[in-house]
């Protein structure tokens, strides 16, 4: 009290008097208070609404930690799933177009071949052409190569060595 007494040099018999009058005011705004959140329940809804809701933000973050753990093992699994699909739905039996395509580039790609040429060369479907080209670029018999006018195919070392070997061109 002397902090205040000090400050603003208020007589003491004022401050009694200030908070005798307002005591009544007091008693009224804890009244309505009272009726309204107190005996309706809303200040225990609201407290109990802003729980639920801390809980339920930990719930989250509880789910997205373990689920931020358990994703490397998902994404492994997931990398070998789809490398073993590769393999089982591209074979070269499923391939008719293979050999063809591939002594077309022996013969012919020196420069690189596009996929619409090698479709017009051989008068083929070129959605054909793709299967048959994914299938030799993913057992490194073609290398790709990105060029303005599109994507170009030449014969890498592996199919330039299989070519020669079966006699589709001589080194």
């Amino acid at each position: 009290m002397s902090f205040l007494l000090e400050t603003f040099n208020v007589p003491l018999w004022f401050l009694v008097f200030a908070f005798a009058c307002a005591a009544p005011l007091w008693i009224k705004w804890y009244q309505m208070f009272y009726q309204k959140f107190i005996v309706t329940g809303i200040l225990q809804k609201n407290m109990k609404k802003a729980g639920d809701t801390v809980e339920e933000k930990a719930n989250i973050l509880k789910k997205a930690t373990s689920h931020w753990n358990s994703s490397s093992d998902h994404e492994l699994n997931t990398a070998s799933a789809v490398k073993k699909k590769r393999e089982h739905l591209v074979t070269e039996a499923e391939q008719p177009y293979v050999k063809i395509v591939l002594k077309t580039l022996a013969v012919n790609g020196d420069a690189g071949m596009l996929i619409q040429s090698i479709a017009d060369t051989l008068e083929i479907n070129s959605n054909e052409i793709k299967s048959s080209l994914a299938y030799l670029e993913k057992n490194e018999f073609v290398d790709v190569v990105a060029a303005g006018n599109g994507t170009k195919y030449y014969l890498s070392a592996r199919g330039k060595k299989y070519c020669v070997k079966r006699g589709y061109i001589t080194e």
